[in-house]
């Protein structure tokens, strides 16, 4: 009897140690948690997207848009990050990304699935039938092929937005501005737009649209410091 009490209590030692010890190891920053709940080490309070919005209203009237594949495959080899396109507007990064299980902490806050519910997305995809929101099948994200997508750019977590930022910028310097948004509604704007510059074609004609959209998900007044920037956390 004593014996078998002995071997419950070293399996239930075992377990409790791994359990813990995944879990010190699992919240410390990494590059597939941007979730950090520890005090220290701080995150990043530098901020790397939207710096000029920080302190001024600013504008997305771009005279110039063109696909920028290299650095589309370097954001969509994050952890996290399922998908990617990057578009730069003059020299302005405009990325869209739809999100995976790679990562810890890719979100801010309470956890939402996208849904197809807000005003101006009925009948983008069908505007021959405005009240339906039947999704053509050519579409990245659909909310059905496994790829996460996010309503507002403020639900990612600092952190993920920061690291996508810097690699952006790492890879090309000359870059002045960094947006990152997993707006079901921008991805798919951004596959076509991504599809017309596959094939050769100018970007040109979609700018009107291009800024309607930008003004609409990112806004041109200043914005509000996530929580992370400000004290290192996501809480």
């Amino acid at each position: 009897m004593r014996s078998a009490r002995l071997v419950t209590v070293a399996l239930w030692t075992c377990a409790l140690l791994a359990f813990t010890g995944r879990y010190s190891w699992y919240d410390h920053p990494s590059a597939s948690n941007y979730g950090n709940k520890r005090q220290l080490p701080r995150q990043d309070t530098s901020r790397a997207y939207q710096t000029q919005q920080q302190y001024a209203p600013v504008s997305h009237q771009v005279t110039k848009l063109d696909l920028d594949q290299h650095l589309s495959d370097q954001v969509a080899a994050l952890d996290g990050v399922n998908s990617a396109i990057v578009i730069l507007g003059d020299q302005v990064a405009y990325t869209a990304v739809t999100i995976d299980s790679g990562a810890y902490g890719t979100r801010g806050g309470e956890v939402r699935n996208e849904t197809n519910n807000y005003g101006w997305v009925r009948g983008l995809y069908n505007p021959a039938t405005p009240l339906s929101d039947y999704a053509d099948p050519r579409d990245l994200a659909s909310g059905a092929n496994g790829a996460e997508t996010e309503m507002h750019h403020e639900h990612l977590s600092h952190m993920f937005k920061q690291k996508i930022a810097e690699k952006i910028r790492l890879q090309r310097p000359d870059v002045t501005d960094v947006y990152v948004t997993a707006n079901r509604v921008v991805v798919n704007k951004f596959t076509k737009l991504a599809q017309q510059a596959w094939h050769g074609r100018s970007l040109e004609p979609y700018k009107p649209e291009f800024i309607s959209l930008m003004d609409r998900v990112f806004g041109t007044r200043p914005t509000i410091p996530n929580q992370a920037e400000m004290n290192g956390r996501e809480y």
